[in-house]
């Protein structure tokens, strides 16, 4: 594969730009830094730049320690915002800026944990992403899947897919900085087969390459701009169709694919821990 300066150039500035946090870019901090003329505002997908603009004219960013907030709901009262420790209470408005709607009931406060990427802010994103259609087509798409060719349990996972059995899209997310090249490698692939091989075992080294644009780079480092933005956390990262979410593998995918319910304790308990991002 052949990459140009160019594209390594930009490459280097998203990375140096923003700080790697859990080995995905921290826009929160970025945000915190508000200097308009920075390279770090300049490295910032034009989805972020727009929901920026719509929040208004940021003079101070602070953040407060709050690991969750829950919406309380009184009777005759209308509903409050409290942080999970119980020190902080929100008065006023809250919109969640995934769909750009207000959070003024605990049916809207349930429908903040589902991520409906078709819709999700302009509608494009997933025109935005690399994104390998994978499975049975007879099959109803099932779900999108954040994977990236160099972590061993998103390689094990990606193996594990039966392709009569699932209808996916696997988004190439590179998890890592080490993961941009192989990820790009795996997105410039001649054929699907190639890129999913490259998924599987990480290796790209004989796969036959197409040449690379910067269109191709944008795509593929989209998912690594967005990670934080997205709760991306871990990969594999799976977002059903329904808009649930699962971080990691679940404990039986094709159940949780199909929407199956589940009985299992540890299942269950997974599901509170984390508001609903598995089953």
């Amino acid at each position: 594969m052949r990459l140009n300066p160019r594209l390594i150039s930009i490459v280097t500035a998203l990375l140096s730009a923003t700080p790697l946090m859990g080995n995905t870019l921290d826009l929160e901090a970025a945000a915190k830094m508000k200097i308009s003329e920075t390279k770090v505002e300049e490295t910032f997908s034009q989805g972020i730049k727009q929901m920026m603009d719509e929040l208004g004219d940021v003079e101070v960013v602070r953040m407060m320690p709050i690991s969750q907030v829950m919406l309380i709901q009184l009777k005759d009262k209308p509903p409050m915002f409290i942080s999970s420790n119980g020190r902080f209470l929100i008065e006023g408005e809250i919109k969640d800026l995934w769909n750009m709607t207000p959070v003024k009931t605990a049916e809207q406060a349930d429908s903040t944990w589902l991520l409906h990427l078709d819709s999700f802010g302009d509608g494009s994103l997933m025109s935005q992403m690399a994104v390998i259609p994978y499975g049975n087509p007879s099959i109803p798409k099932q779900a999108r899947i954040f994977v990236s060719p160099t972590a061993k349990e998103s390689q094990e996972f990606v193996k594990s897919l039966d392709p009569m059995e699932v209808n996916v899209d696997l988004v190439i997310f590179p998890h890592e900085k080490g993961a941009i090249t192989p990820a790009m490698k795996a997105w410039c692939g001649y054929s699907t087969t190639d890129t999913i091989q490259a998924l599987i075992t990480g290796k790209t080294e004989k796969i036959n390459q197409r040449e690379c644009s910067e269109v191709d780079l944008k795509k593929v480092m989209t998912p690594m701009l967005m990670a934080t933005y997205l709760d991306i956390n871990k990969v594999p990262y799976l977002v059903r169709i329904d808009g649930r979410r699962s971080s990691g593998v679940p404990k039986n995918t094709l159940s949780w694919l199909e929407n199956k319910p589940q009985l299992d304790a540890e299942t269950t308990d997974k599901t509170i821990a984390i508001g609903a991002h598995s089953e």
